[in-house]
Order: structure tokens, then C-alpha cells, then sequence
């Protein structure tokens, strides 16, 4: 089918603008019933490295062909000299021979050999001698590939090659529905995947530039058409970062593997913390909420000194941003200022009208977000009936994205609400990163591009190396450790007032 055959074509691009790794190569000759992906799950390769292995080849296979099959070749080994101490390793769950031979870069049947019970299976534990460290000239362990983690630190990944896994839905093996198409679900994840892994490689390009080393390899996170997934535990373990996976099925399984591991997954769609969190080495590039919307309260603080300051209070699903709200309210307020909180609900809020006063300005906060969309409905048209008040109104950075707002209530109540992530145009290097791929692509990239570019180009930032970044696109970070959730969260907020038309950022 056409659009199959198209999709195939582009994800083996994909990893076009990355360094591999040598590899060796042994023939395999198909038989009956063969198929790319049954050959490539009978070898542990992925489908990528297979097809990519045999280069224009049609999708079919018939019996007698020979197809190449890779085989990982270790060009660096550990072990140097006869005097010297070994380098042990403790196994983690999940860990398997082929996974610490490859850590340390060096063959299994090595690690074997300096092993020899651990042929019969490993124990989560289990001490298995991986090298052996010159006394004069000590391993840098770093260097080799083995994440450095300390507590409260951001991971510090291996320099020479960035190896990235896209666990993205491509959904090769959906079903078509009545007439030969594809279901609209279908066709959007496969465009929201490709943009993900658009966004990736115009990352990779860029950094390749600046002179990093990236390795990409994709996988399709849905099972093929007999429920088995195209890809492997041995994928994980090849990759220093994980972008990835986006829905919620596959990402709880994944992070069931990944939890125990030392491997930094990004989280490149909005999901239930509950899910993500269970792997300590989770990222998100969105901003922990409730920091914004304490700098929020503490900018109606000092701008409102002496007055009463009105906060509609849901007590709903966003009661923790309320409550962060106030917590930046009280730090900051002065003795004269009074936050007074009016009961409301997701819909409207009775009594609002009467607690205004036509003598002066009238400070009202609404911390609640999407949950309470028709209540922002409601105070609009509330304030439109009564605009002898003059008010001024805070609200959740989600009500940016209301569209029902008028621009006329938001010039008149001088809204303002935090924000954390916006493309910066006016940026000189920002600008030129956004012509090469407005050249690549004829267009510009979309929310998922910039948010994978981003998530490739902190990642490229772990490896600490001395080389210029380019410039993130869409969101700024400023990491730290919470310590109720155990992890580093993004912190940036920036606050912006609607005025004359347009947003201004409050100085």
C-alpha cells in the first residue's frame, strides 16, 4: 500500500543523520513464511537495523533469498593490562550478560569467561568482574558509557556517541477499516510520531554541526498484527536517553523495565504523574504548575498593596494551585493586604458582583484551570455587564488558550497569568535553527518538533561537553530537586500582562 510503503521509506531515513556503530554481518536465508519482522525478533535486532542491513530490498521476501542479518561489533575493549584490579559490577534487575558486556564494551563471551557461573543465570545482586583497572592509569568509567548519578544531580551520559531511542506510535501493522484507509486515530498518531521524530533529527543535524556525535533508532511501540511488539529489551539497553513512548499503555509497560534502570526517559506528552514517576529517571520538559502560579500570588501581592484581593476558590481539581496561589500571596503581601476568598465552582460564583467596589481597582484570581473553563466564561460576561468596575484579574496560564476570552476583557482587566514555554522568534540563533528546518520541511515545526528538539538538545547538554549547544526553541529550563516527588522538575515561569492588544512580559 502506498502509504505504508511511504511511511517505511521515511523511518529508514531516520537514522540517516546519526553515527552508528560498526557492526559485522552474517547471512540468513529466508524461508517460507518469512518476514522482515519475524527475521529481525529471531536474531534480536530490531526491524530498523535489519532493513537498513539490507538496503533496496523490496517489503516482500521470497524463500532461497539471502538477507544480512547485523551483528554487534565491539571496537573498544576495557581490559589492558595483566597487573591490575578488577572492575566488578553489581546486576540490577532486568540486566542481562549482553547488556553489562555492552556497558563496558566488551564481548560477552569475555565476560563469560571471567564469569563462569554466570552462564547458568544472573541474581539481582550478583558481583560479576567486567574488567580490570591499571594502577597507574585508572578506567574512566564515565567515558565508557555508564551514567553518573549522584544524589540530586541531573545525569551525566557518556561523550563519545549520544545514543537516543524514539519509541514513537507508527502503528505499521493497524488494521485498515471498510474502503482500504486508515481510522483518523490512526493517521493522527502517525502524524504527531513523524513530527516527534522530525523534530528529533533537525536536533541531530544541528548538533552534528556543532560537532556531537548522535545516534538515533526508532522503533514503532505498537505490537504487530499478532499482539508481539517490534522491539526489545535490548533496545533499552542500547540507549543512553529514551524519548518516549507517548501513550499510556505502552509507557507504563516500558517504565516497568526502565524503573530499576539508570537510563533518563523523557515524557514528551502530558501524562497522570502516577504513571511516569514510577521510573526515577523520568523528565518532563513542562514546568512543574504550582511555582508559577505561587509567583502569581506574590506579583498580585505587590502590585495591589493595601487592597483586597479577590480569589474565586474552587477547591476542586487544581485545589493545590489555589493553595500555591496563596502561599505566594501571604509571603509577599503587606500588612494592609487582604487575600478574601469567594467560594465558587467550576461554573460560576455567586456573590461575585457584590463584592466589587466602583471607587477602585478590583484585584480578582482565578488559580483554577481547564477544570474551570466555564467559570472564566462567566466572569467575562459577569465583568462585561458590570464595566463600571475596574478590575484586574489573574488567571491560570491554561486560560491562554481559551478561546472564547475577547480581547477587549483582556485589555481592560489588564490580564495576567503565568507562562512557561513560547517560541522565540525574536531570537537571533533561534531564528536561524528555524530556517534550516523551515528548508528541510517546507514548513515550520510543529508543538511536537520543538518539544523533541528540545528534549535531544538537554540531553546532548548531559554529556558535558565543551562544544557551543544550539539554542532551545521552546522551552527554558531551570531544574530542581523536589523533594516530595524525589526528582528535578522544571521550574521556569515568566508572567505576562494582555496590554494594548498583546502580551507584555511583567519586568
Amino acid at each position: 500500500m502506498p502509504i505504508m510503503r511511504n511511511l517505511l521509506f521515511v523511518l529508514s531515513l531516520c537514522l540517516a543523520s546519526g553515527v552508528q556503530f560498526a557492526t559485522a554481518q552474517v547471512d540468513y536465508t529466508v524461508l517460507p513464511g518469512d518476514t522482515y519482522a519475524r527475521i529481525a525478533r529471531a536474531h534480536d535486532v530490531t526491524l530498523t537495523e535489519l532493513q537498513e542491513a539490507n538496503p533496496g530490498r523490496g517489503e516482500a521476501l521470497l524463500p532461497g533469498e539471502v538477507v544480512r542479518i547485523p551483528q554487534p561489533m565491539k571496537l573498544v575493549s576495557v581490559l589492558d593490562a595483566a597487573d591490575s584490579e578488577p572492575v566488578v559490577h553489581t546486576v540490577k534487575a532486568g540486566q542481562t550478560l549482553y547488556a553489562i558486556a555492552d556497558i563496558y564494551g566488551i564481548e560477552v563471551a569475555q565476560l563469560e569467561t571471567w564469569n563462569p557461573t554466570a552462564v547458568q543465570g544472573l541474581s539481582i545482586g550478583e558481583v560479576l568482574v567486567v574488567g580490570a583497572l591499571s594502577q597507574e592509569k585508572p578506567v574512566n568509567l564515565e567515558s565508557l558509557g555508564v551514567p553518573v548519578l549522584t544524589d540530586q544531580s541531573l545525569p551525566v551520559l557518556r561523550q563519545d556517541t549520544l545514543r537516543t531511542l524514539l519509541m514513537l506510535p507508527f502503528m505499521l501493522e493497524a488494521d485498515t477499516v471498510d474502503g482500504g484507509g486508515y481510522s483518523a486515530k490512526t493517521n493522527r498518531l502517525r502524524e504527531i510520531a513523524l513530527e516527534f521524530m522530525h523534530g528529533a533529527q533537525w536536533a541531530t543535524r544541528l548538533l552534528s554541526d556543532s560537532g556531537y556525535a548522535v545516534a538515533l533508532r526508532l522503533v514503532d511501540t505498537e505490537p504487530d498484527s499478532l499482539g508481539v511488539h517490534l522491539w526489545s529489551m535490548a533496545d533499552l539497553e542500547w540507549a543512553d536517553v529514551v524519548l518516549g513512548p507517548l501513550r499510556k499503555e505502552p509507557l507504563d509497560s516500558v517504565n516497568s523495565l526502565l524503573q530499576n534502570s539508570v537510563v533518563p526517559q523523557w515524557v514528551l506528552t502530558p501524562q497522570n504523574p502516577a504513571i511516569w514517576e514510577k521510573h526515577p529517571l523520568a523528565f518532563s520538559l513542562e514546568p512543574n504548575p504550582a511555582p508559577g502560579m505561587q509567583r502569581l500570588g506574590a506579583l498580585a501581592a505587590q502590585q495591589h498593596a493595601g487592597d483586597t484581593v479577590i480569589m474565586l476558590e474552587t477547591r476542586g481539581a487544581d485545589i493545590a494551585l489555589e493553595r500555591a496561589f496563596r502561599r505566594g500571596f501571604l509571603s509577599t503581601a503587606a500588612d494592609s493586604t487582604v487575600l478574601q476568598s469567594v467560594p465558587a465552582n467550576t461554573q460560576f460564583s455567586e456573590g461575585l458582583i457584590a463584592e466589587l467596589d466602583t471607587s477602585k481597582v478590583n484585584p480578582i484570581a482565578i488559580p483554577a484551570g481547564k477544570s474551570a473553563q466555564s467559570l472564566y466564561a462567566y466572569v467575562q460576561t459577569e465583568l462585561q455587564l458590570a464595566d463600571s468596575f475596574p478590575v484586574h484579574v489573574y488567571g491560570n496560564p491554561d486560560s491562554r488558550s481559551f478561546g472564547f476570552l475577547e480581547r477587549r476583557y483582556l485589555d481592560r482587566s489588564h490580564y495576567t497569568l503565568p507562562i512557561s514555554k513560547v517560541t522565540r522568534w525574536n531570537d537571533f540563533e533561534v531564528a536561524g535553527q528555524m530556517k534550516q528546518f523551515r528548508a528541510a520541511h517546507a514548513t515550520d515545526p510543529s508543538v511536537y518538533g520543538l518539544i523533541a528538539f528540545d528534549a535531544m538538545i538537554e540531553s546532548a547538554r548531559w554529556q558535558g561537553l565543551p562544544w557551543p549547544l544550539p539554542a532551545q526553541v521552546y522551552f527554558t529550563l531551570n531544574w530542581q530537586w523536589n523533594e516530595t516527588r524525589s526528582r528535578f522538575l522544571n521550574e521556569h515561569w515568566s508572567l505576562e500582562t494582555f496590554v494594548n492588544g498583546g502580551w507584555e512580559l511583567v519586568r
